[in-house]
């Protein structure tokens, strides 16, 4: 569904060579990094070859813990419940979420498990949209004949046969790497096929502010961005923001179902936000905004383009063959590897169609 994110682990290594000193404690498949005093990000694997993790983020306070997103299967969240123990023997409080999308909250059950108390916090709307498409995704891919079903079958096929798609043998590399996304697919169904999607029971409009003791967290609900409603997490006295897929190096952004023309808005905005350090919904901690204005580069480019060739009377489809956007990713390294050509084809394919929407006021 999300094309690129079968390179989440490749950017986050790159990441784990830059901060080796601020490192907490993980496990094999994450990686707990400290942000600030009090504040760390867990940096996970993928989830399997199609699904990301999202960033998790700890915000550790006197009187509790704020978590900010749950990942996309309630295993992996255990398993941060686990780290985030780890780094305190305070309780989870409040469980922030960004956005509905799933890789950042399938997981809310781990946490309602662990800690019967906390409260799950989102915007108002996001809260239906979470129930709604949680209970949806579950049930759809955990039914027989779904796309799940059938993309794990013919990957079980390809292990038992030795042979790859086209009928070429498979190395002993290739045939370790199937049978470890064999097994995650697997899990994977098993747990869409008992989830339980956990509804926010504390939501708010535009602001909220928590307190932790004396710390505080303020959210704020940016509308549409990457999703219909895009919350950041704002920890003031440590001067780090929480910004969920509104800014993402996974190792490209997620533009697919996005509203591009306003998203450009909020990273205006987020651009003068005073908070130092920011934490991407996936990818690696940013320290500056230099990650953040070539995705609005990106964006800006894409509306003005695709508004050019409208004006010209030309259709999607042709917009999608003319609009590359090319020269704008060769301005930001972690998009000019040769291997994400065809992620950065169909990433453009999708931004463009919502650029397309997005200007003529239709979405």
């Amino acid at each position: 569904m999300r094309p690129a994110t079968r390179l989440l682990a490749l950017a986050l290594a790159l990441a784990a060579l830059a901060s080796t000193a601020d490192a907490a404690p993980a496990d094999d498949g994450a990686r707990v990094e400290k942000v600030a005093d009090g504040v760390y990000v867990i940096l996970h694997d993928s989830a399997t070859e199609d699904w990301p993790h999202g960033n998790t983020g700890v915000v550790i306070g006197e009187t509790g813990v704020l978590v900010v997103d749950s990942t996309y299967l309630p295993s992996r969240a255990m398993a941060d419940i686990a780290l985030i123990r780890k780094l305190t023997d305070k309780p989870v409080r409040y469980l922030a979420y960004t956005h509905w999308h799933f890789d950042h909250n399938n997981g809310g059950s781990a946490y309602r498990q662990a800690f019967p108390g906390v409260d799950v916090v989102s915007a108002r709307d996001t809260a239906r949209y979470i129930e709604l498409n949680g209970v949806w995704w579950s049930r759809r891919q955990a039914a027989p004949g779904s796309s799940h079903r059938k993309t794990l079958a013919a990957l079980e096929a390809q292990l038992a046969s030795g042979k790859d798609e086209k009928g070429q043998p498979l190395s002993a590399e290739r045939r370790r790497a199937l049978a470890t996304d064999v097994a995650h697919r697997k899990g994977e169904l098993e747990e869409l096929g008992r989830l339980q999607v956990i509804t926010p029971n504390l939501t708010f409009v535009d602001t909220l502010t928590l307190t932790l003791g004396r710390r505080r967290v303020e959210l704020r609900n940016w509308g549409r961005g990457n999703s219909p409603e895009d919350v950041t997490v704002h920890v003031p006295d440590a001067q780090v923001l929480f910004t969920g897929d509104l800014v993402v190096q996974s190792p490209l952004p997620f533009p697919f179902a996005s509203w591009p023309v306003s998203w450009v808005e909020v990273l205006q905005a987020l651009d003068a936000h005073p908070a130092r350090t920011l934490v991407p919904g996936h990818g690696p901690v940013l320290r500056d905004r230099a990650y953040l204005r070539q995705v609005r580069a990106l964006l800006e480019a894409s509306n003005a383009r695709v508004e050019e060739k409208l004006r010209a009377g030309h259709t999607l489809e042709q917009i999608q063959e003319e609009v590359t956007l090319d020269d704008v990713r060769r301005t930001c390294p972690a998009w000019t590897p040769a291997a994400l050509d065809e992620d950065w084809r169909e990433t453009v394919k999708a931004l463009v169609e919502r650029s397309f929407r997005g200007v003529r006021g239709q979405g």
